[in-house]
């Protein structure tokens, strides 16, 4: 065999062997690569599931937070509700009887009552309660300061609990009565 053929073998075969150890790397860097891929897939993956459970804590919280607003708002409207009717009680003014002359002049009169539930009336509800004992406000229609008081003490007796706490005279225009 010529040496020539020998020298183009050997040069074949050390570039097979070039080739193959280039082939080697190329695949050992693939697989580099791949496996830096896998493990950021996994690692993208495990962030995105964190996320999801966090995003999933959130929507339950907000859920949870609307509805306990809502729960409040309620309490509040019920609280205004309350509130209005307790206020619109201390606005009240009752007429202990219409029955006047052209000479009675207006009196203005507080009666209180505070066991009035117990003595009078066991089913009666709280606000009237309440309104006996801060005192109810009267009209009376009387000569004099004695005539108003004696006209509330035959319509609340003393002895059944009534308090007359306090009688004054209203100036009120003549075509408002």
């Amino acid at each position: 065999m010529p040496i020539e053929m020998i020298v183009a073998m050997a040069i074949a075969v050390v570039a097979l062997i070039s080739g193959l150890i280039r082939s080697y790397h190329a695949i050992a860097d693939a697989q580099e690569r791949v496996g830096k891929v896998g493990k950021a897939k996994f690692t993208q993956i495990d962030r995105i599931r964190k996320a999801a459970r966090a995003s999933l804590s959130l929507k339950r919280s907000i859920k949870d937070g609307k509805r306990r607003l809502e729960g409040s708002i309620l309490g509040v409207e019920e609280a205004e509700l309350r509130l209005k009717a307790a206020e619109a009680i201390d606005h009240q003014v009752y007429v202990l009887d219409d029955r006047r002359t052209k000479a009675d002049q207006v009196w203005s009169a507080v009666v209180v009552h505070p066991g009035y539930a117990q003595s009078i009336n066991h089913n009666v509800v709280p606000e009237a309660v309440a309104s006996w004992a801060k005192g109810r406000r009267f009209m009376v229609f009387a000569l004099d300061i004695g005539k108003a008081r004696e006209k509330l003490m035959v319509r609340f007796p003393e002895r059944l609990g009534y308090r007359v706490e306090s009688v004054v005279e209203q100036v009120i225009q003549k075509s408002k009565l």
